[in-house]
């Protein structure tokens, strides 16, 4: 069946085809009609011209001569105008045929109203009264034959048909080569439709000097192929995020894990002293309790990637009064980094849990990489329409190119810190997490010499973002 599909080439050089065929068709129409009435009444005109010389002279005749000494003036003008392809037929006052130089003598034509014509027998005839119109005295009819017309008028016809045949013949030799330059873009947008679809994601196609609805389409397509291409860059990304992500936990909690096993293996097999069974027990525990915070980050972010509008509980919250409230909890965290505060009053909406959880995380990795003895500044102030809770260290910073890095899960810039010297790498995903959940982000600045250290900037919008929990 496909075979006999016509292409779009074909269907539009003939449709241009047919189209011009009716045209032409129309034009040798109307010229026929048109050429036909101009002859017929230059035809008409010239008996019309003929009759009123001729009517005069035949009515004076019959009249003063009769009817049987008329012959011979009939004989002469009938010669004379046969010469000239003209019939004359006249008829008495009573119908009967006077004289006549045409073959069709019976019956006489019908009369007519003078000035006008008609057509009789394959003749061209026009009439007129002979005598006063109220007293006729006879009829005279001249009449001339079709065929002469009707050559010129066929002769032209074969000629309009020969030229609009060249035309068409011409039309769709020309027209093939234009219609197949003018769908050479929709044939680019095929090909490049075909080679997406063979696999080529992110195939573009630039076409030049296509009309614009082709190079919407092309741009179209463009687009389709750009946005396909991202999605399957995205989901190789996640799957290599999920993959990395798996291995990593996998990894953290393999290791509190074989320590726990390996001391719950010498407990039960070995004789140990009380001070070695303490210490086997004390590291079994702090294992655990690590396991466990682990595995309760892990259970953090899967609540806040499944519905992230759901992990907060927003409320009216003086940030002031939060941060006082929580500064003993901080304080033990920074041990034994002093803190520093600097705060002024502001109030927000968001959920006193989870800001706390943020503040612990930033507070704790800000103790963890500085060195001992070293302040730990907390501040919260006011910036443009947000609130800002900064802590900085005076650690030896960051890498600029870890920067983008750094909220991603199990990413730890020193490749070489293990998870008991650097934590487990889920610190600041958590926090950036909790901090897009309450429509905020959080920034990262390196201090310039000849201060060092690093800025974690929280900043949370004053007007509130509400969650679906909110009251």
């Amino acid at each position: 069946m496909s075979q006999n599909r016509r292409t779009l080439t074909d269907q539009l050089i003939g449709r241009q085809v047919l189209l011009l065929a009716v045209l032409v068709i129309v034009i040798a129409a109307s010229q026929y009609i048109i050429l036909r009435a101009v002859l017929y009444s230059s035809e008409a005109r010239t008996l019309h011209q003929e009759m009123a010389v001729l009517a005069p002279l035949i009515h004076h005749d019959l009249l003063h001569r009769g009817p049987p000494k008329f012959q011979s003036l009939a004989s002469l003008l009938s010669a004379r105008l046969t010469a000239s392809g003209i019939n004359l037929i006249i008829a008495d006052s009573t119908g009967q045929l006077v004289s006549t130089s045409s073959r069709l003598i019976s019956p006489t034509p019908p009369p007519i109203v003078a000035g006008h014509y008609f057509l009789w027998h394959g003749y061209l005839v026009v009439s007129a009264r002979l005598g006063d119109p109220h007293f006729t005295d006879g009829r005279l009819w001249l009449l001339t034959h079709l065929e002469p017309m009707h050559e010129i008028l066929m002769r032209d016809l074969y000629l309009v048909v020969a030229l609009g045949a060249l035309t068409l013949a011409v039309t769709a030799l020309a027209g093939s080569v234009l219609v197949r330059r003018s769908l050479q873009p929709l044939e680019a947008i095929r090909a490049a439709t075909a080679r997406i679809a063979g696999g080529e994601i992110g195939h573009t196609t630039t076409l030049s000097d296509a009309p614009l609805e082709l190079q919407d389409v092309s741009d179209a397509i463009n687009t389709m192929s750009l946005s396909i291409k991202d999605l399957f860059d995205q989901e190789k990304l996640l799957a290599e995020q999920m993959r990395r992500f798996v291995a990593d936990a996998s990894h953290e909690l393999r290791t509190p894990l074989t320590a726990i096993n390996g001391f719950l293996s010498i407990l039960s097999n070995t004789e140990l002293s009380p001070e070695e069974e303490a210490q086997g027990l004390a590291t079994i525990q702090r294992e655990s309790q690590r396991m466990g915070r682990l595995v309760n980050q892990l259970l953090t972010l899967s609540r806040i990637d499944t519905a992230p509008t759901t992990a907060i509980a927003p409320v009216p919250l003086n940030l002031e009064e939060w941060l006082t409230a929580v500064t003993p909890v901080l304080t033990s965290v920074a041990q034994p980094h002093p803190l520093t505060f600097s705060t002024e009053s502001i109030s927000v909406v968001a959920d006193p849990d989870r800001l706390t959880e943020i503040a612990l995380n930033l507070v704790e990795n800000a103790a963890r990489y500085s060195p001992p003895d070293m302040p730990i500044e907390v501040r919260l102030y006011r910036h443009e329409d947000s609130a800002v809770l900064e802590i900085g260290d005076r650690g030896p910073g960051i890498l600029s190119e870890d920067i983008p890095h750094l909220f991603e899960r199990f990413y730890r810039s020193d490749r070489a810190r293990t998870s008991t010297s650097g934590g487990t790498g889920l610190g600041l995903s958590i926090v950036d997490a909790l901090v897009k959940a309450h429509g905020g982000r959080v920034d990262v600045s390196i201090r310039t010499a000849p201060e060092h250290g690093t800025l974690m900037r929280v900043l949370l919008p004053l007007k509130p973002i509400l969650s679906q929990n909110s009251p």
